[in-house]
């Protein structure tokens, strides 16, 4: 069966990459949407606390300095754990001292926590980067053909995972709305004074939102990263022009910076919109594919200033 390529990439190959891409951004957007939600905090920190997270995995994985090296499912749990606690942290020690401050100071502070953990992972792992394995080894499996066919789409486990999380964060989300917890985080969200007043606190509700977004932001990193070397404030980082911190920020913008579901949506519109620009744009053209990307979420934002799913709070 002949299938519409362009560059030598066959469509279907291209929208599953994006679906597995956009799947990271998907999550890493998510995160930075739950913290605007309950504290309307631009957290530019997000990306890099998640990457902490990774390295902690890393570093158990290779047993880097005093860290013994351990199996990896067990390191990528250490991680995670690694992850959420630093996103606690941030909260107890950064966040909740400025929390009346401007909300400028408090984007300042976010991206100074991004900068300080990105220094931090430069200093302990110097210029010997590591690569954090896939999950389960390398891809292995074949969608549209056989593995021999360039026309294929090759995945492992580290591309289900990416799916899987991405479709049990979407879940997660929904279930913890239910619960009083989540109708805490709305109610906080809309106005936190009112909700102190009905006996919520909000200086738990800020630590468990900020604990939920560095678990996020840890998951996202880790299926970003794998297979690929550490580079602090690379891949997954802060200072890369069109990184992840970027991408998910425009995936949370195209969504709906007030959408939960949006942070989906937007993720999986961002990575398919990506990787088909990156096969149509001339390579002629520098930063072809960040033109198309941004060009899009301007046109977009023109037309709904909300987003495509957001509202006005």
């Amino acid at each position: 069966m002949h299938v519409f390529a362009s560059g030598g990439v066959a469509v279907p190959v291209q929208l599953a990459t994006g679906i597995v891409v956009g799947c990271g951004y998907g999550i890493f957007a998510l995160g930075i949407v739950l913290v605007y939600k309950a504290s309307r905090i631009f957290n530019f920190a997000q990306c890099e606390i998640g990457a902490f997270g990774a390295f902690i995995a890393l570093c158990c994985v290779h047993g880097i300095g005093f860290v013994p090296k351990l199996p990896f499912p067990l390191a990528i749990l250490i991680g995670l754990v690694a992850g959420t606690l630093t996103g606690l942290g941030a909260e107890r020690f950064v966040i909740r001292p400025l929390f009346s401050a401007p909300r400028a100071t408090l984007l300042v502070a976010t991206a100074g926590l991004a900068l300080g953990f990105a220094s931090l992972e430069a200093l302990i792992l110097g210029t010997n980067f590591k690569v954090l394995p896939n999950i389960g080894g390398p891809s292995k499996f074949a969608l549209f053909g056989s593995s021999s066919d360039s026309n294929s789409y090759l995945y492992g486990w580290t591309q289900i995972t990416t799916v899987l999380a991405l479709v049990g964060t979407a879940l997660a989300a929904v279930a913890f709305f239910r619960t009083r917890y989540g109708a805490a985080v709305l109610a906080v969200s809309q106005d936190p004074t009112a909700a102190s007043v009905v006996g919520i606190k909000v200086s738990r509700i800020s630590a468990l939102v900020w604990g939920i977004a560095g678990f996020l932001g840890t998951v996202a990193a880790i299926v970003t990263l794998a297979g690929k070397p550490f580079i602090p404030g690379g891949e997954s980082g802060f200072y890369t022009g069109t990184g992840p911190l970027i991408l998910a920020f425009t995936a949370a913008a195209l969504g709906g910076m007030t959408s939960l579901s949006g942070a989906f949506v937007g993720g999986l519109a961002l990575g398919i919109i990506e990787q088909v620009a990156a096969n149509y744009m001339p390579s002629s053209v520098p930063g072809g594919t960040a033109i198309v990307v941004f060009a899009l979420l301007l046109v977009v934002l023109l037309a709904k200033p909300t987003g495509l799913l957001g509202k006005t709070t």
